[in-house]
C-alpha cells in the first residue's frame, strides 16, 4: 500500500509517497523508509507522541494510549499515534504528518541521518582521513582524523546524528525482534550503511578521503550493520555471532575494522571504551560503566584481571519513553533547582522536554526534600515536612487516575516516569553489585568508576548517590564518549586491536540472566535508598 505524507507545517512542499509493507505499523513504514528525517521515538510504547499522524479521512476510533497522550481536540481532528496503528487501520492511503522541527545546527541531519561535518581543519590542509564511529542504539557519533603527515591524529571533523533505525524500536530487544527475519535485518543494515556512506561522501567533498574506518557498537548493532545472522542473540543461552577483531569489506566503504565483541551483550563499544581508559592510565581497580539502553560494564582489577557484564536498562536514560523525555541538547532541561518560588529549570533554549540528566536531577531533588518516598510515590502535602515540599505537593494533579507533578515550562513528571527510572536504578545498581562481588571487591576498594556517554558527561555524582545508583564514597568520573575515543585509537594504531582481543578473550563474563537470584534481588531494589 502507498502512504502519502504531507508536511502540514510547510506549505508548498511536495508530498512524499512511501511503499508500506503489510504487517508494518505506520510508524515503521514512515521512519524506516529513509525518506523522512529520523526523530527520537519511543517506538511502540505510546508515550512520546512524536509519531502522531493525522488521518485525512475516516480516522479509526481512538485507542486508550491515544486518549492518554493526545488532547480531545487532536483526536477530533483525526490525529493518532502511528506506532499503535497498522497500515490497514482506517483509510491510510493519504495521511498528513507534522514533521518535528529541525535539529540544532551542530546536530543537523538529513533524511538519511548523515550529519554535516564540523571541520577542525580546512580541506586544503587535510591529509587522507581515518574515521572512528560509535553506533549507539539511539544516536551515532563520528570523528574524522588526519591519517598521515605532521597532522596525523589531529581532528579533521566530527558529527552526530540519530540512528535511522529508531523506527524499529527504541532498544536492543526491539531491534532484534525486527531484524529476526532476513528482510528486516537487511532493511536496518541498509539504513545505517547509507547514513555512514553519506558521512564518508561529505567528508570526501569537504575534508578528505576516508582510508579506514573503525566502527564500535554493541553486538546487536554491529551484526545488523554487517547484515549477519542474529539467531545466537535471540535465545538463551545467548552466544555472540562473531568474536569481532576483524576487517570487513563492504560495498561503498573503505576497510572497516570491527573491535572485539567480548560477549553477546558486551560489544565493541565496551571493548573500545576499555582500551581508551587503559591507554590513559586510569587508576586501578576501575569500573567502566557505559549507560545507554543497555548498560555495559567492565571492571579491571589491580592485577589486570577483567570482569564484564551487561544489563538492559531500556531507553529512559536516552531521554526516550518518558512522557516529557528529550534527547540531550539545547532545548532539553538538564537540571532542576529549588528557588523560593518553587522549582527552576536549566536550559539554554525553549524547554521542549527533559533529558535523562534532568530527570535524575529532578528525582534526586524531590527525594531530598521528601516529596518522593522510598517506593517512588508522591507524598501527600500533609505528610511533607518542608514547606516548599508541601507547596509542591499541593500542586499535584491526577490525570486519568494517576498523580502528576506540574513543572515549569509546561512540562510534568508522572508517576509512570518515576517508576521507569526506579527500574533503571534497580538494574544498574544490582549489576554493579554483582560485578564487584565477582571480583571480590567492595565499593570502597574501587579507585574510580568511569561513567561513559552523554549521561556520564553531564550527571551530578551526588544525584547518582542520592538515587542509589552507586554507594556513597565510590569515586566517580565522567569520561565522555570512551567508545569513540577507543575507536579513534584503534583507527590510528591498528596494532592495538590484537592486544585488546587477547584481553577480551581472557575476560570473565558475568551472566546476570543465569543468576537464579537476580530477578528476586532486582525486585527488592525497585526503591530509593534511605536519605543519609
Amino acid at each position: 500500500m502507498k502512504i502519502r505524507l504531507v508536511n502540514s507545517g510547510a506549505a508548498g512542499e511536495p508530498a512524499t509517497e512511501l511503499e508500506a509493507a503489510p504487517g508494518m505499523t505506520i510508524s515503521q513504514a514512515v521512519w524506516l523508509s529513509g525518506r523522512v528525517a529520523p526523530v527520537p521515538l519511543c517506538a511502540g510504547l505510546g508515550l512520546c507522541g512524536r509519531c502522531r499522524v493525522r488521518f485525512a479521512r475516516n480516522p479509526p476510533p481512538p485507542l486508550p494510549a491515544e486518549e492518554e497522550r493526545l488532547s480531545g481536540e487532536e483526536l477530533e481532528q483525526g490525529w493518532r499515534l502511528a506506532c499503535r496503528r497498522q497500515i490497514s487501520d482506517g483509510d491510510a492511503a493519504f495521511l498528513e504528518i507534522e514533521l518535528p522541527q529541525s535539529a540544532p545546527p551542530d546536530r543537523a541531519h538529513s533524511a538519511g541521518g548523515a550529519a554535516a561535518p564540523r571541520r577542525a581543519v580546512e580541506p586544503a590542509d587535510a591529509a587522507p582521513l581515518l574515521l572512528a564511529v560509535d553506533v549507539g542504539t539511539t544516536s551515532v557519533q563520528w570523528l574524522a582524523l588526519a591519517a598521515a603527515g605532521r597532522d596525523r591524529g589531529r581532528e579533521a571533523a566530527r558529527g552526530a546524528f540519530l540512528n535511522p533505525q529508531a523506527g524499529a524500536g527504541a532498544d536492543v530487544v526491539s531491534r532484534l525482534a525486527f531484524a529476526a527475519g532476513r528482510e528486516g535485518r537487511r532493511l536496518l543494515s541498509n539504513l545505517i550503511r547509507e547514513a555512514l556512506r553519506r558521512v564518508i561522501g561529505r567528508l570526501a567533498d569537504e575534508a578528505g578521503r576516508v582510508e579506514r574506518v573503525c566502527l564500535a557498537a554493541n553486538t546487536v548493532m554491529t551484526n545488523i550493520f554487517l547484515d549477519r545472522d542474529l539467531s545466537g542473540l535471540m535465545a538463551s543461552p545467548c552466544r555472540a555471532c562473531r568474536g569481532g577483531h576483524e576487517v570487513a569489506r563492504l560495498p561503498g566503504f573503505p576497510p572497516v575494522y570491527i573491535p572485539p565483541l567480548p560477549a553477546p551483550f558486551v560489544g565493541g563499544d565496551a571493548a573500545a571504551g576499555l582500551l581508551a581508559l587503559l591507554h590513559t592510565g586510569t587508576p586501578r581497580p576501575f569500573v567502566l560503566a557505559d549507560m545507554g539502553t543497555n548498560a555495559e560494564m567492565a571492571l579491571v582489577t589491580a592485577r589486570g584481571e577483567v570482569f564484564m557484564t551487561s544489563v538492559p536498562l531500556g531507553p529512559a536514560l536516552e531521554g526516550i519513553g518518558m512522557e516529557c523525555g528529550h534527547l540531550a541538547g539545547p532545548e532539553a532541561v538538564t537540571n532542576f533547582a529549588l528557588a523560593p518560588a518553587g522549582l527552576e529549570i536549566s536550559t539554554s533554549g525553549v524547554a521542549r522536554g527533559i533529558s535523562a540528566t534532568g530527570y535524575l536531577s529532578l528525582l534526586a531533588l524531590l527525594r531530598r526534600i521528601g516529596l518522593l518516598d522510598g517506593r517512588g510515590h508522591f507524598v501527600a502535602a500533609g505528610a511533607c515536612v518542608m514547606p516548599l515540599a508541601r507547596r509542591l505537593a499541593a500542586s499535584l494533579v491526577r490525570v486519568r487516575g494517576r498523580p502528576r507533578l506540574p513543572l515549569p515550562g509546561g512540562l510534568w513528571l508522572s508517576a509512570g516516569d518515576v517508576e521507569e527510572l526506579l527500574k533503571v536504578r534497580a538494574a544498574f545498581a544490582l549489576a554493579l553489585e554483582k560485578l564487584l562481588a565477582a571480583a571480590g571487591l567492595a565499593g570502597r576498594d574501587v579507585a574510580r568508576i568511569c561513567l561513559a556517554g552523554a549521561l556520564g558527561e553531564h550527571i551530578n555524582s551526588e544525584d547518582m548517590i542520592t538515587l542509589g545508583f552507586m554507594p556513597r564514597g565510590l569515586p566517580m568520573r565522567a569520561v565522555g564518549n570512551a567508545a569513540l575515543a577507543g575507536a579513534a585509537l584503534l583507527a590510528l594504531r591498528p596494532g592495538k586491536g590484537a592486544a585488546l582481543a587477547r584481553l577480551c578473550r581472557k575476560a570473565r563474563q558475568i551472566s546476570l540472566a543465569r543468576d537464579a537470584s537476580f530477578q528476586r534481588e532486582y525486585l527488592e531494589r525497585i526503591c530509593f535508598p534511605d536519605p543519609v
